[in-house]
């Protein structure tokens, strides 16, 4: 991983990570993340996003991560992101 990459930012408002497909442990943690720039369909007060793998809607923002405080699995998860390249996420509209 390149210096550059490595304080590269994110935007967490577009990359997302399901907790469905991380539930299911027959794949590894790169296939739970993905980017979509779809608008969030609002539902109880709390944007969900509809995951382009398995379908399911548990899934979070980095940015509700990070309002959440959730700074560990945030940190994790954005090593994931910058240290593969953007072929293995499914990437919506970008």
């Amino acid at each position: 991983m390149g210096l550059r990459k490595l304080f590269q930012r994110i935007d967490r408002e577009h990359w997302f990570v399901c907790y469905t497909c991380m539930g299911s442990g027959s794949d590894e943690e790169v296939r739970s993340i993905f980017h979509s720039v779809a608008p969030k369909v609002m539902v109880v007060g709390r944007g969900w996003q509809q995951c382009p793998r398995c379908g399911g809607t548990n899934t979070k923002s980095f940015a509700e991560l990070k309002a959440e405080r959730q700074d560990s699995a945030l940190w994790g998860l954005e090593r994931i992101v910058k240290r593969h390249s953007p072929q293995q996420f499914e990437l919506d509209g970008s």
